[in-house]
């Protein structure tokens, strides 16, 4: 009878004390919450003394697990600068992701691109990678130009948005 009771306490105690392995996780694991938090961020980064883009947001979170990463959720602008410092372009976005070892950046959602001759360009996702002056998309693009609109598959631009090729283009083309 009291080896019966014991192992009923026994089972009862042991099935008490179980925890769920995701909520262990949530609680020990640090990557899960950023390690830095800044709000109404305005960052200037510069290369050789010349400014060369700014980064604005209302909030930006930086995490730190296999790689340092910058996380802006709630959106951003990026002026990109000329090198005598007057502005190159704009890119805007309601998020971003930044890969501080790689140089890669990630605008997401409602993305807009638009350089200083009135070019403006929409999507829901970009790729800049800051080392090969270089943006790519594989989404389908609305480029609004002076002399009209066009659409297609995937982009490739500097970061000026004044060099840029559409991968796939659709829709009517005027030829002269």
């Amino acid at each position: 009878m009291i080896r019966s009771g014991i192992f009923i306490l026994l089972v009862v105690l042991f099935s008490a004390c179980q925890n769920e392995i995701a909520e262990i996780k949530a609680v020990t694991d640090y990557f899960n919450y950023p390690i830095q938090t800044v709000e109404h961020a305005d960052y200037l980064y510069s290369e050789k003394g010349k400014k060369t883009t700014r980064l604005e947001a209302p909030l930006l979170e930086r995490y730190f697990n296999d790689t340092s990463q910058i996380q802006a959720p709630k959106g951003f602008k990026m002026t990109f600068y000329k090198s005598d410092g007057k502005v190159d372009a704009i890119l805007v976005g309601n998020r971003g992701e930044f890969w501080e070892e790689s140089g890669i950046f990630q605008a997401i959602g409602a993305v807009k691109m638009e350089n200083m001759d009135g070019e403006a360009m929409t999507t829901e996702h970009v790729t800049f990678y800051r080392e090969k002056d270089l943006i790519q998309t594989d989404d389908w693009v609305t480029i609004q130009t002076k002399t009209g609109v066009l659409h297609g598959r995937g982009l490739v631009a500097n970061s000026a948005f004044t060099e840029y090729r559409i991968l796939q283009p659709t829709g009517q083309f005027n030829i002269k």
